[in-house]
C-alpha cells in the first residue's frame, strides 16, 4: 500500500471580499479557443414527449436499452439536441396546455418528474409566502459552542455509542501497512480522547460536523438538514462529512488545532473510498448514502487534498457516474423506486442502511425527501464534471441532454422541518402560480435570455449546464475542423456568441434574483439565514461567471505549458509540447481578440477579488505612494473554486502580457511586501482598469505584472491544498520569464 498523502489545509475565509456587481461588456467577434482536448444517454421522463425524436423514449422505461440510444455516443452531444437547444426559441419541453398531472404533495405521482409548466408567478407571490413562513427567526453563530452542543440539532449531535463506533471504525478498518503511514495514524489516536481537545474526541467530532454544516453544505446542499440525524446515519457518511468539516475548521480554533484537523481528514479519505466499495450497498441501484458519500469524498479529494489523492478521485470519477446510470438517479428516482439487484438480499439490513432518510415517522415525507436528495446528488456529480472539466482541463463524462430532471425544489421546501409545513408551503407556492421546472427548460431559457426562477442550487446547476454545452461543442468544432469538414455545419464557432450573451445573462439573473431578495421581495428558492449564506451565494456567481468567459476564450491547459509546467493531467510535458503551445499561444491566441477577452475578466476577477476597495484603488496605489497588502488570503478562503479560478486568472493574464511584450525591460527589484503590493495596485489600475476588452491593444506594458505574482506565489505557497502549493511553483517560473531567464 502506499504511504499516507502528506497532510491538506483546505481553505476558511476570514475575510468577506466585495464583488464588483457592475456587469462588464459582452466580448465581441468571439474567436475559436486553442482546447486541444476532446454519457450513455438515458431516457425520457415525462413531460419530456416534445424532445427532438432522437431523443425521446417511453417514460421512465429501463436506460440503455433502446437500441438508437445504445448505439449513441456517451460523450457527445445529438445533433437533434443542439439543433433544438440553439435553434428553436419557441419549442417546448411540455405539452402545450402546460398542465401538470398531480402534485408534489398528492398522490402516487408525488415522487415523479410529470409534466409542468414553465412559467413563473410574480414576484410578490413569494414575499407573501415567505413573510408568513420564516418571520421571527434569530440565526446564531453556528461555531459558538453553545450552537455545537445544542441537543436539538440533530444534524451535528452524535451521541457517545455512535462516536464509540466511529472511534472502532477507525481504529480498526483504517490499517496501514506502511510504517511512517502507521505511525502518522498512531500520532492521531494516541492520548486521552476523552479531553475536548483531543483530535478524535466527541467534543471535536461534532465540531467536524457542524464545521460541515456552516462552511461546506450552504454551497452543495445535497443533504436534507432539517431531518439527518448524525446519529442515526451511516457510519461512512458520517466519515465523509467528518472529513471535509475537519478540513474547514475555521482558524479560531488555532493553527495546532487546524493542522492536526487537516492530518485526520487525509487519514480519514485514504481509506473512505476502498471501505465504500467493501460496503454491500455499493451495487446498483445504489443506496442514496452510497452515491452521497462518494459524491462529498470526490469533492474533498479533488478541492482539498493532495496531488495523489486529486488523481485518485479524477479515476474514479467515472465509477460514481457508472453507479448513478445503472440505477435511476439520473431520473430523479431513488432506489426505493428502483428494484433492488437480485443477487444482493438486504432483507437483514437495518432502517438506517435502507433508508438514509428514515429519521421521521412520517413515511410519506421521508420518500419526498430521498426522491428530492436523489436529484440533487445527481446535480452535485454533473456540476463536478462539468466545472472540473473547466477548470483543470479533465475530459468531461457528462452531457447536459443525460440531465432529466426538475431542478431543485424550491429552497422553502427543501428546509420545511415537517411535512405538514411542505404540504402548506407548496399549496401556497401552487396558488400563487408557481410551477417546478425542468433543468432542460431552464438551460433554454438562458440561452434565450429569459428568467428562470430557481434557487442558487439550481442556478449552479445552470451554469454547469452552459459550460458542458460549451465543452462538447468545442470538441465537436474541433473534430469536423480536423476532417475539413467545417462548413457542412455552418462555419466555425457559430454557437459562441449566443453561450457568451447567455453567460451574462445568467449573472444579470442571478443578480437580479439576489437583490430582491436584500430589498424585501424574496425570489424563488432564495431564503438567506446568514452572512455566511450570502457570501457563498454572491461570490460564487462571481466565480463561475468569470470562469465561464475566460474558459470559453483560453485553453487553460495551454497556458500552464506555456508557464513551462513539468507535469500535466498525469502525463509529463515534453519540449515538443511546449514549441507546440508556445507557438499557438503567441500566434493563434494572443493577437485575437479571444485573447483579450479572457484577459479582460480575467483581470476584473484578480481585481475584485485582491483590491476589493476599488473606491480607495487609485488613492492608496497612486497618491499614498504604497499600497496595503491584499486583505484575501487563500488559504482561508472556504469557497470551493475561488483559489483556483485565482490562479487560472493569473495565469492568462501572465500568458497575454508575456505572448506579446516579452520579458520586462528593466524589471522591478520588488523585494519587501509593500513593493510588490504596491506594484500590483498600479497593474490592476493601469491594465485591470480598461473598460473594454478592445482596450488592451493599445495599453503599454501589458506584462507588468510582476508584483502580483509575488503576492499569488506567497500566497498559495502557505496554501493547504497540493495543488496550489504546485501553482505556486508555477508561478515562480512566470516571474523567472519576466526577468528574461531560462527555466
Amino acid at each position: 500500500m502506499l504511504p499516507l498523502p502528506p497532510p491538506v489545509y483546505p481553505a476558511v475565509s476570514q475575510y468577506a471580499v466585495s464583488a464588483d456587481r457592475s456587469d462588464y461588456a459582452a466580448a465581441n467577434n468571439p474567436q475559436p479557443s486553442i482546447e486541444t482536448h476532446p454519457g450513455p444517454d438515458i431516457t425520457n421522463t415525462t413531460g419530456f414527449d416534445q424532445l427532438p425524436p432522437a431523443l425521446q423514449a417511453a417514460p421512465y422505461s429501463t436506460q440503455g436499452f433502446e437500441a438508437e440510444a445504445h448505439d449513441r455516443s456517451p460523450y457527445t452531444l445529438p445533433e437533434e439536441f443542439t439543433t433544438w437547444l440553439f435553434n428553436d426559441p419557441q419549442l417546448s419541453l411540455f405539452p402545450p396546455d402546460g398542465q401538470r398531472q398531480g402534485s408534489m404533495s398528492l398522490g402516487a405521482t408525488a415522487f415523479m418528474d410529470e409534466s409542468v409548466n414553465t412559467s413563473c408567478p410574480a414576484q410578490g407571490a413569494y414575499d407573501d409566502i415567505m413573510n408568513d413562513q420564516f418571520d421571527g427567526l434569530v440565526p446564531q453563530h453556528p461555531m459558538s459552542v453553545t450552537s455545537i452542543v445544542d441537543p436539538a440539532q440533530t444534524e451535528a449531535i452524535i451521541s457517545e455509542e455512535k462516536w464509540k463506533q466511529l472511534l472502532d471504525l477507525i481504529e480498526n478498518r483504517f490499517n496501514e501497512s506502511d510504517s511512517s503511514a502507521q505511525k502518522q495514524k498512531d500520532e492521531l489516536l494516541k492520548g486521552n480522547r476523552d479531553e475536548s481537545q483531543h483530535v478524535l474526541s466527541l467534543r471535536m467530532m461534532q465540531t467536524y460536523i457542524r464545521s460541515y454544516w456552516y462552511h461546506f453544505h450552504p454551497q452543495m446542499p445535497i443533504l436534507h438538514k432539517p431531518t439527518f440525524s448524525a446519529n442515526k446515519a451511516q457510519d461512512l457518511l458520517i466519515i465523509a462529512i467528518i472529513a471535509i468539516g475537519a478540513s474547514c475548521l475555521d482558524k479560531l480554533h488555532g493553527h495546532t488545532m487546524t493542522q492536526a484537523g487537516a492530518d485526520l481528514s487525509s487519514l480519514l479519505a485514504w481509506h473512505l473510498r476502498g471501505e465504500i466499495f467493501k460496503d454491500r450497498d455499493f451495487i446498483a441501484p445504489a443506496e442514496l448514502w452510497v452515491l452521497q458519500a462518494l459524491v462529498l469524498l470526490e469533492i474533498y479529494e479533488k478541492m482539498y487534498s493532495t496531488r495523489l489523492l486529486h488523481e485518485r478521485a479524477h479515476i474514479h470519477h467515472a465509477t460514481t457516474l457508472t453507479l448513478m446510470r445503472r440505477g435511476s438517479s439520473l431520473l430523479g428516482r431513488s432506489a426505493l423506486d428502483s428494484p433492488p439487484a437480485g443477487t444482493v438480499d438486504r432483507s437483514d439490513s437495518n432502517e438506517v442502511r435502507k433508508h438514509s432518510y428514515s429519521h421521521t415517522p412520517d413515511q410519506w415525507w421521508n420518500h419526498w425527501i430521498e426522491n428530492e436528495a436523489t436529484r440533487r446528488v445527481a446535480f452535485a456529480a454533473f456540476i463536478i464534471d462539468s466545472i472540473h472539466t473547466t477548470m483543470f482541463g479533465h475530459t468531461a463524462t457528462m452531457v447536459a441532454h443525460e440531465m432529466r430532471l426538475q431542478l431543485p425544489c424550491d429552497e422553502s421546501l427543501w428546509s420545511a422541518t415537517s411535512s405538514a409545513e411542505v404540504g402548506r408551503i407548496e399549496n401556497m407556492l401552487k396558488e400563487k402560480g408557481s410551477k417546478p421546472i425542468t433543468f432542460f427548460d431552464g438551460l433554454k431559457n438562458t440561452l434565450n435570455n429569459k428568467s428562470v426562477r430557481t434557487n442558487s442550487f439550481g442556478r449552479t446547476a445552470l451554469m454547469a449546464g452552459l459550460l458542458s454545452v460549451r465543452w462538447h461543442m468545442s470538441q465537436r468544432d474541433l473534430q469536423v475542423r480536423s476532417l475539413g469538414a467545417l462548413k457542412a455545419l455552418g462555419g466555425k464557432d457559430i454557437w459562441r456568441g449566443t453561450l457568451t450573451k447567455a453567460f451574462d445573462f445568467w449573472k444579470s439573473d442571478f443578480d437580479q434574483s439576489y437583490n430582491s431578495s436584500n430589498s424585501g421581495g424574496l425570489p424563488s428558492g432564495y431564503q438567506p439565514v446568514g452572512k455566511i449564506d450570502e457570501e457563498n451565494i454572491f461570490e460564487s456567481r462571481t466565480v463561475l461567471h468569470h470562469l465561464a468567459h475566460m474558459a470559453t476564450h483560453v485553453d487553460i491547459v495551454s497556458c500552464q505549458i506555456f508557464a513551462r509546467a513539468k507535469r500535466l493531467l498525469g502525463r509529463t510535458t515534453l519540449p515538443s509540447d511546449y514549441t507546440n503551445h508556445s507557438r499557438r499561444i503567441r500566434e493563434q491566441w494572443a493577437p485575437k481578440p479571444s485573447a483579450r477577452d479572457a484577459t479582460f475578466y480575467a483581470l476584473k476577477f484578480l481585481a475584485q477579488v485582491l483590491t476589493p476597495d476599488t473606491a480607495g484603488l487609485k488613492r492608496s496605489a497612486s497618491e499614498a505612494g504604497i499600497g496595503g497588502p491584499t486583505e484575501y488570503s487563500a488559504r482561508d478562503d472556504f469557497l470551493i473554486n475561488r483559489p483556483w479560478v485565482v490562479y487560472v486568472a493569473a495565469l492568462i493574464v501572465w500568458s497575454y502580457g508575456y505572448a506579446l511584450d516579452g520579458p520586462i525591460k528593466t524589471p522591478p527589484n520588488l523585494i519587501s511586501l509593500d513593493q510588490q503590493t504596491y506594484d500590483m495596485r498600479l497593474f490592476l489600475e493601469r491594465v485591470g482598469g480598461v473598460q473594454a476588452p478592445d482596450d488592451l491593444i493599445d495599453t503599454p506594458d501589458r506584462n507588468a505584472c510582476m508584483g502580483m505574482l509575488y503576492i499569488l506565489r506567497a500566497m498559495f505557497d502557505k496554501c493547504r491544498w497540493e495543488l496550489l502549493r504546485e501553482g505556486a511553483k508555477l508561478l515562480t517560473n512566470c516571474i523567472e520569464m519576466l526577468r528574461g531567464r531560462d527555466v
